[in-house]
């Protein structure tokens, strides 16, 4: 059987009745059980939990609450409530199971209090019936919710008390006698003093009968029991009787409202309403009803549960196979990571073994090291690397390609910007740009490709020295124009020059010439006056492309750039100072006609 009982706590000490669930105390005297030492014995066997709060700080947290909505400031009012549930000593409970029942109990009729629940396995007077005790806080720290029991908004408000009312501990009998059935503990009815009257006539009958040794037992406890060991096993109410008619050979009358029972040895029936709460005719359909619904619930927890150990088992295979993937992976990826290291460190000792050391191909393949094989890919890793023929040949196309797009933007600028007429290796120099552009990359070498391109002044330099007179020459005849130097007028040191110079000068020595007295008396030919430059040039009347072509040879000799329309204006400035200086000279004597004026503007 199972009972519940209820005992209002004034002791302002909660931690008395933590002392009390934990230790041991004489269930004559109340008093605690000590040692030899004088120190209070721990109890052997129990359970206890907090709810809402923790065991040890229990008392401290339930007068912090009391402080916090100043309630149970008054000697006697009730600070705590102690629940007691009992169970028969027959009932097979594990002091787990009856923990968790007070648990489940407080939750449903005390939810929101602090509490301590502690179960116990050894009864009173040498009952050893397994017990559980409820001691919570008297003032409710969270908001509960509102129950059919309930009368007023305090009975689950934040703040407020709890109150033990008949209304409540009705529905908490009914709900401990209902869980008890459900999980097939000993039980009587809590709510009829007739049937609890009854239940302790039989168990006096029973203990007398017991004393030969078979356990004899009464008509209604075998009609109780036979009843409640059938409802888990049958569907419906006609079920039930089916049963007990055909299996046990009871006659069972049903009417609209009731039902009596009858066994083979029995004179008169008994009632079901006379057997306890539970054994009426609605009540049984309701808890036929009832234990088909938990008993579905238990079978589609059953299968959720196995569902979910299939699931959580194909889980773990999967997982374990990706693992295993994994490591093979890993493994294959190390491996080829192994060989390619292998043939990068063969390639690189060759490169810097080999007469030809390339310093392009040991950067290449130091960054093909593979250091980290996990964070490559399999495809990666199979990239076989380049030998230096390959990779040599792959550099010439690279860098002919960058040769090939140099020279096409000097080509064009060569034919945009270069005049024609004053440069006459103009398109000498475009055919040699053409060659770089179209070179067959099969037939170059590493060296070739890495020769740079020259610029126009450079082809036409090196085109110059092919076509000029010996050195020696040249250097005598700049030496010459060094040594008569003086600080006399540009006019004076001409005429010196002209004077020592035995034989006529090409065009080429007398521009090195005029370059030669333009940098050492000027430094740079932005700075000499017009009427010097005159004096210099000294051009002809009648040869314009001799003129032109020493013009541009002296800038050349002195490093200076000029586009086609600067260069044309330079020119005519220089041919304006010679035409004014010749007139001067001669008045009567038109030197430049208006004919060779326009020949040479033309």
């Amino acid at each position: 059987m199972a009972i519940i009982k209820h005992i209002p706590i004034k002791n302002r000490y909660y931690s008395s009745a933590v002392e009390y669930l934990t230790c041991q105390f004489d269930e004559y005297t109340n008093e605690p059980v000590l040692d030899g030492k004088g120190r209070i014995m721990e109890r052997e066997e129990y359970l206890i939990e907090g709810v809402n709060c923790e065991v040890d700080t229990f008392g401290a947290e339930c007068i912090e609450t009391n402080r916090f909505y100043g309630k149970n400031n008054a000697v006697k009012d009730v600070k705590a409530h102690h629940y007691i549930i009992s169970f028969d000593p027959t009932d097979n409970i594990t002091m787990a199971e009856a923990l968790a029942f007070g648990k489940e109990w407080l939750s449903i009729f005390a939810p929101g209090h602090q509490a301590v629940i502690a179960a116990h396995p050894d009864g009173h007077h040498g009952s050893k019936n397994m017990h559980v005790h409820i001691v919570f806080n008297s003032v409710r720290k969270y908001a509960g919710v509102q129950e059919k029991w309930h009368y007023k908004p305090c009975e689950w408000k934040q703040g407020c008390k709890h109150r033990s009312t008949g209304r409540m501990m009705h529905h908490a009998k009914k709900w401990v006698m209902r869980r008890c059935l459900i999980q097939g503990y000993e039980q009587v009815d809590l709510l009829t003093k007739k049937h609890r009257d009854d239940y302790w006539v039989e168990k006096r009958l029973m203990q007398s009968n017991a004393k030969d040794g078979i356990g004899v037992t009464s008509n209604k406890e075998m009609i109780r029991n036979t009843i409640d060991k059938l409802i888990p096993a049958v569907k419906s109410f006609e079920q039930l009787v089916e049963y007990l008619t055909g299996i046990y050979g009871w006659n069972i009358r049903v009417t609209d409202k009731t039902v009596t029972f009858t066994m083979p040895d029995m004179k008169r029936g008994i009632r079901g309403n006379k057997l306890g709460d539970g054994y009426g005719k609605a009540e049984l359909i309701e808890r036929i009803d009832v234990a088909v619904k938990e008993k579905a619930a238990l079978e589609a927890k059953r299968i959720a549960e196995e569902k979910a150990r299939l699931e959580a088992e194909r889980k773990a295979a999967a997982e374990k196979a990706e693992q295993r993937r994994k490591e093979e992976l890993s493994q294959q990826k190390r491996k080829l990571a192994f060989e390619r290291n292998s043939i990068q460190h063969k390639y690189f000792m060759e490169n810097a073994n080999s007469d030809d050391w390339n310093s392009d191909y040991a950067k290449y393949l130091m960054a093909e090291k593979i250091t980290d094989y996990d964070s490559k890919t399999l495809e990666e890793l199979s990239v076989p690397i380049l030998t230096k023929e390959e990779f040599e040949k792959k550099q010439i196309e690279k860098m002919q390609e960058e040769i090939s797009e140099k020279a096409r933007e000097l080509w064009y600028e060569a034919l945009n910007s270069i005049d024609g007429m004053v440069y006459s290796h103009k398109w000498e120099y475009l055919e040699y740009l053409e060659k770089m552009m179209y070179r067959k990359v099969s037939t170059l070498t590493l060296q070739q490709v890495k020769e740079p391109i020259l610029s126009f002044w450079e082809f036409n330099e090196r085109m110059e020295q092919e076509s000029a007179m010996p050195v020696e020459s040249v250097d005598s005849v700049q030496n010459v124009g060094v040594k008569e130097k003086t600080e006399e007028p540009m006019v004076k040191e001409v005429a010196d020059i002209e004077s020592a110079i035995e034989r006529p000068l090409t065009i080429e020595e007398r521009a090195r010439e005029i370059s030669l007295m333009i940098r050492n008396n000027y430094g740079r030919y932005d700075k000499v006056p017009v009427k010097v430059k005159a004096e210099l040039f000294q051009f002809s009347i009648d040869d314009l492309q001799a003129d032109m072509k020493l013009h541009s040879l002296v800038l050349k000799e002195l490093n200076v750039k000029m586009y086609s329309s600067e260069l044309y204006d330079d020119y005519m400035s220089v041919v304006d100072a010679t035409d004014k200086k010749k007139s001067g000279e001669s008045q009567n004597v038109d030197c430049y006609s208006n004919e060779k004026r326009w020949n040479r503007s033309r």
